[in-house]
């Protein structure tokens, strides 16, 4: 069984496990590199918790999606993290709210946790930001990203002006 939960500041360790990992497994899906979060991850002392803790003061959720079917990894307490996403929101009206960080582990691919992941952040959305569209941005070539992303409702908007190698996507409110 798979369900996404939003993490608390306190569970940062889970998030870093998670982004370590992604940025260890799939280096070309993020903007981000492996190198830079370890030299901002310092040596384990308090610019660790510092820095991972960041990532909770910015507007909107991180997730992850669990696997609680008896799978061996790091524990939450009510499975195995399977994959994390990032839901970014702005106070600008008008303006899309953005998901980020959408990694799935390779050994869980396939079973629906990018489906619950994505329905986490469109439903956080809604609950809060009732009338604001969801935008993202993915590497064109990554056609299973691309298929999950189109069969929950995105659609292409254009090149990523930031990344010619990404195509913008857009889920209306």
């Amino acid at each position: 069984m798979i369900s996404a939960k939003v993490l608390a500041p306190d569970d940062w360790p889970v998030w870093r496990e998670l982004r370590l990992r992604a940025l260890t497994e799939d280096p070309e899906a993020f903007s981000s590199t492996l190198e830079r979060a370890l030299a901002r991850d310092g040596d384990g002392g308090p610019e660790r918790e510092t820095y991972w803790r960041g990532y909770f003061r910015l507007p909107g959720a991180a997730f992850i999606a669990v696997q609680s079917d008896g799978c061996e990894g790091i524990s939450t307490g009510a499975g195995v993290p399977a994959g994390m996403a990032r839901l970014l929101t702005t106070s600008t009206p008008g303006e899309p709210a953005e998901v980020l960080s959408v990694w799935v582990a390779p050994e869980h691919r396939g079973h629906g946790v990018g489906r619950a992941l994505i329905a986490a952040c469109v439903g956080h959305l809604a609950a809060h930001h009732p009338k604001t569209r969801l935008r993202l941005a993915v590497v064109e070539t990554n056609r299973p990203a691309r298929r999950l992303y189109e069969s929950c409702g995105f659609g292409v908007i254009g090149r990523n002006p930031d990344d010619d190698t990404e195509l913008l996507m857009e889920r209306r409110a």
